[in-house]
């Protein structure tokens, strides 16, 4: 067996066709070998600094959000000693976006040989409200920040934060929260899928409400926005640099909004009002009236 094994060997070698090199062609080839040979280990040498290599610095980019540069850095949980290649930029950047919920959107770049560099840009919300619900059979009360998406982007026990940053109160139906924390594909729903009872309310009930911080959004307003109050739909009211408010009522469409809005402004320009004293315009679908008012008239949405 061992001698037809052996003859079976020397068969197949012979029947391999065999060339001779000149001894130019050889140094050709052993060139070719050694540069390729040399480029793999070049690689591997690479690789093998990258994956050792701690990152040395972190430079951030452009950082144009209310978080420091140090809450950025801690954000991906990076210590000094960390090697470059166990932090993948994607992974990098989604880790970022999910403990930074401000966030719109980051950028994770490494320059060689142990530097990390970040750019983040930030979605500032616009509004806060008090919520008060059962969240799991137990009470839970507080305040949330929004934007016009209705993304929820911070929670607070006090809402004094979100005013001293310039955001608007609202006031708004009574959501249905899952939880009180933050998170970034917590938007705000206002009906439980559970509801089937012949009056129950669907999502579309309440679209009005995004609609309108849509229009508030895209519009030329001539004032700031301090407070608003959507929580019925054929009742809006929104308060302007805690000065006045209009009571919009009824607001069919965008259209709508802004021809109501311009009327506003015109019956203020108009009415040779006190620039000390504060006011409720009426936009009935009849008469428009102005009559002045209080504090606890303009920035307190009903509760």
């Amino acid at each position: 067996m061992k001698e037809k094994l052996q003859k079976f060997r020397d068969a197949l070698l012979d029947a391999i066709p065999h060339k001779n090199y000149t001894p130019e062609q050889k140094a050709a080839i052993t060139k070719k070998t050694a540069l390729i040979g040399g480029a793999v280990a070049l690689v591997a040498v690479v690789l093998l600094v990258l994956a050792l290599f701690p990152v040395l610095d972190v430079q951030i980019d452009s950082n144009q959000s209310h978080y420091t540069e140090q809450e950025i850095v801690d954000a991906l949980d990076k210590s000094a000693m960390t090697p470059m290649l166990s932090l993948m930029p994607r992974r990098a950047e989604k880790k970022l976006m999910d403990n930074l919920l401000y966030l719109e959107s980051a950028e994770v770049k490494y320059q060689f040989p142990a530097t990390l560099r970040i750019s983040v840009t930030e979605e500032t919300p616009l509004y806060y409200f008090y919520y008060d619900t059962q969240i799991g059979g137990k009470p839970h009360t507080g305040w949330l920040a929004i934007g016009a998406d209705l993304r929820v982007v911070d929670a607070a026990r006090d809402g004094q934060r979100f005013a001293e940053l310039g955001l608007c109160k609202i006031a708004i139906p009574a959501p249905v929260l899952d939880e009180t924390e933050p998170g970034r594909a917590s938007r705000l729903r206002f009906t439980r899928e559970e509801e089937t009872e012949e009056n129950a309310k669907t999502e579309q009930d309440f679209a009005y409400i995004s609609e309108f911080l849509s229009w508030v959004e895209n519009a030329d307003l001539t004032g700031t926005l301090t407070c608003m109050d959507l929580s019925q739909k054929f009742d809006v009211r929104v308060t302007f640099d805690s000065r006045y408010r209009i009571d919009f009522g009824r607001v069919r469409d965008e259209q709508d909004f802004l021809q109501k809005l311009s009327l506003a402004e015109q019956i203020l320009a108009e009415a040779g009002v006190d620039p000390e004293q504060k006011y409720i315009i009426l936009l009935g679908e009849d008469e428009c009236s102005i009559y002045p008012a209080n504090d606890r008239d303009l920035d307190q949405p009903r509760s």
